[in-house]
């Protein structure tokens, strides 16, 4: 059985796949396999921290929101991996 993620973890791979793509929130959700009130609180989260943008284009029936990486969300991404490169971790044995 795998380490269960840490909430910084999920947030860089929300972040990470928002920047290759994903930018509905329901797409994210399955791409990093969280459940939707994680992916929400995720999402206000990063967004309060200026790491996201949340867009609202408005549609005939509903408006939808979109998220886009902003600068300072991808230079945290930037300095996450560097970060990772340099620590290796073993997985722990049980």
């Amino acid at each position: 059985m795998s380490a269960r993620r840490s909430k910084f973890q999920l947030s860089v791979e929300v972040l990470d796949n928002i920047k290759n793509g994903e930018t509905k929130p329901t797409r994210i959700m399955y791409s990093c396999n969280l459940s939707w009130k994680s992916l929400k609180d995720i999402l206000q989260n990063l967004s309060e921290q200026e790491l996201l943008e949340e867009k609202v284009v408005e549609g005939k029936k509903r408006s939808k929101k979109l998220y886009h990486i902003t600068p300072k969300g991808e230079n945290v991404l930037k300095y996450y991996r560097m970060v990772s490169g340099l620590i290796e971790v073993e997985p722990i044995r049980d």
